[in-house]
C-alpha cells in the first residue's frame, strides 16, 4: 500500500498526548512519523525508536453527512464487539482498538498490523504463477469467515431490503456516470426483483458479516494466521455477502489485470470448496451457497464499476459480467 510521509507529529498536537500514553507509555519523549495513507483522513504513527505503529482514522468536524459519519464512528465499538466475541488472539484475529477522540476528529486509534494482504497474493499468483500460496490465503480467510458467521448466527432469517436498497444506490450512480443506460438499470431491477423472490435467498440465516470483504482489508501475518481490518461497515446479514464479495473481488483482480474474467474460476471454486469444507455436510453447504452467491457477487462488480480510477471501457464490461451474473444465477 502506497503512503505519503508527511513528516514527524509536533509535541503539541492533542494527538501526541494520545499515542504517548497509550500506544508507547514507556518511551521516553518518544517521535511519531506520520504518513498519509491512500484511504481519506486515515494515518500512520510509527514511533522512531521502537517502531510500534498506529493508524489513526478521522472525520470532519462539520461533515454534513451523517450517515457516514455516524458509521466512521462506529468502527472503534464494532471492533471491540467482534474481539469479545474470541478474535482477539490468532489464527483468527481482529485488529485491536486503542482509543477515539471525538473532539479532534479522531473515529479510531487501532494497532498497525505487519504482514501481506490478500492482493499481494492475488498479484503473486497473476504475475508469478504462485497459485499455490494464493490458495493458502484463501483457506484461511475462508476459515476466519466461517468462524465469523458461526460465532455471530442468530438462527433468524435475514431481512433483503437492505440488499434491494444498496442495489438502487449503486445502480442510479452507475447510471449517472453513463456507465450503464437508462434501460440497463431498468434491467437490472427486474432481475433483482427477480433474486429477492427466491425463497431459498429468504430463508437465509442472519450473521455478522465483516461488510467491506475487499483484498486490501484482511492481512496475513503468517500463512494461516489471519488479521481483518477496517469493520466499519460491519452489520447483520446473509453469510453470502461476505463471500459473495470476496468471490467478486477474486474475479476482478484476474479480470483487470489479465483482460480474461474466467481465469479467477479456479480460485473462486477453491474458496467456496474451502469455506463449505467447515460445515457438517460440506456439499449441501456448497450448494446452498453457491446459489445465493449470483446476487452478491454481481453486486460487488457493480459496486467496483462505480470506482473512477479504472478504465472507462473497463467498468462497462463489469457491468456486463454482473448482469451475466444474475442472468446465469437465475437459472440454477
Amino acid at each position: 500500500m502506497s503512503t505519503l510521509y508527511l513528516g514527524k507529529l509536533e509535541y503539541a498536537d492533542p494527538l501526541y498526548e494520545i499515542l504517548l500514553s497509550q500506544v508507547c507509555p514507556y518511551v521516553k519523549d518518544p517521535i511519531f512519523h506520520v504518513d498519509r495513507m491512500t484511504s481519506f483522513g486515515v494515518y500512520k504513527y510509527t514511533e522512531e525508536k521502537t517502531r510500534v505503529a498506529a493508524i489513526g482514522k478521522f472525520f470532519k468536524l462539520d461533515d454534513p453527512r451523517p450517515e457516514k459519519i455516524s458509521r466512521i464512528k462506529g468502527e472503534y465499538e464494532n471492533l471491540r464487539k467482534i474481539r469479545a466475541y474470541g478474535f482477539d488472539s490468532f489464527p483468527n484475529y481482529v485488529v485491536r482498538p486503542i482509543s477515539k477522540e471525538e473532539r479532534i476528529g479522531l473515529a479510531l486509534l487501532e494497532e498497525y498490523i505487519h504482514g501481506k494482504d490478500l492482493d499481494h497474493y492475488l498479484r503473486k499468483a497473476i504475475y508469478d504463477r504462485d497459485d499455490v500460496s494464493l490458495k493458502e490465503r484463501l483457506s484461511a480467510l475462508a476459515s476466519f469467515l466461517y468462524t465469523l458467521h458461526k460465532t455471530t448466527d442468530s438462527g433468524t432469517n435475514v431481512e433483503l431490503n437492505p440488499i434491494n436498497a444498496y442495489y438502487e444506490k449503486v445502480l442510479n450512480k452507475l447510471c449517472k456516470q453513463e456507465i450503464i443506460s437508462a434501460s440497463d438499470k431498468r434491467a437490472f431491477f427486474k432481475l433483482v426483483d427477480k433474486w429477492l423472490a427466491k425463497a431459498f435467498l429468504q430463508k437465509g440465516k442472519k450473521v455478522i458479516v465483516h461488510g467491506d470483504a475487499t483484498p486490501t482489508n484482511f492481512i496475513f501475518v503468517q500463512r494461516h494466521d489471519v488479521a481483518a481490518i477496517d469493520l466499519e461497515r460491519m452489520k447483520n446479514a446473509d453469510r453470502v455477502f461476505d463471500i459473495g464479495m470476496v468471490c467478486g473481488e477474486i474475479k476482478h483482480a484476474y479480470f483487470w489485470r489479465t483482460g480474461n474474467p474466467y481465469e479467477a474460476e479456479p480460485f473462486i471454486r477453491h474458496f467456496f470448496e474451502s469455506y463449505s469444507s467447515h460445515f457438517i455436510d460440506g456439499d449441501k453447504a456448497f450448494h446452498e451457497i453457491t446459489m445465493r452467491n449470483p446476487l452478491y457477487m454481481a453486486m460487488t462488480e457493480l459496486r467496483i464499476a462505480r470506482n473512477e480510477y479504472l478504465d472507462l471501457n473497463y467498468r462497462k464490461r463489469l457491468t456486463h459480467e454482473a448482469r451475466k451474473c444474475l442472468e446465469w444465477g437465475l437459472k440454477l
